[in-house]
């Protein structure tokens, strides 16, 4: 009797172990969070005008903007911070108000010749995309890109 009771546990024990043995206990796989767009409606690259991305660098905390820098883009919103890590080196962060309160940061240094290089981006995290500022052939441009391409500092 003892012995037919343990075989029986034994075939139970070794058919649970075959049934569940395919079944992982973490999902190893998480499929990606669709972000909404944020910039749809602008276009993939287009110019941006420097005299007005020099007043948001010239502008001081909790100070309100409203910039048009391109045909496309319109900036209102306010100046939350404005630090200078070293002598020519400067960034400033402004909070856009008419894109859900996105974080517009907009970092310049002065360069050897006197002249000003920027860079920044406009960030939301939830939303999928970013706008990046750069410089070609001096001149401004933002580009979208998608966040999950992007690494923020």
């Amino acid at each position: 009797m003892k012995l037919t009771h343990t075989f029986w546990m034994c075939v139970v024990l070794m058919l649970h172990g075959q049934l569940y043995a395919q079944e992982s206990p973490l999902p190893f796989y998480k499929p990606l969070q669709v972000k909404p767009l944020l910039f749809a409606s602008l276009p993939d690259q287009f110019a941006c005008n420097t005299s007005e991305l020099q007043k948001i660098l010239s502008g001081e905390i909790n100070q309100r903007i409203s910039v048009q820098l391109s045909g496309q883009l319109t900036l209102i919103g306010i100046i939350v911070d404005k630090n200078q890590q070293n002598p020519g080196n400067f960034s400033v962060n402004v909070r856009l108000e008419n894109y859900h309160n996105a974080l517009f940061n907009i970092s310049a240094r002065l360069l050897a010749d006197n002249s000003l290089s920027m860079q920044g981006r406009v960030i939301h995290p939830q939303y999928g995309d970013v706008l990046i500022l750069y410089k070609e052939k001096d001149k401004y441009y933002f580009k979208k890109q998608s966040q999950r391409l992007y690494m923020p500092e």
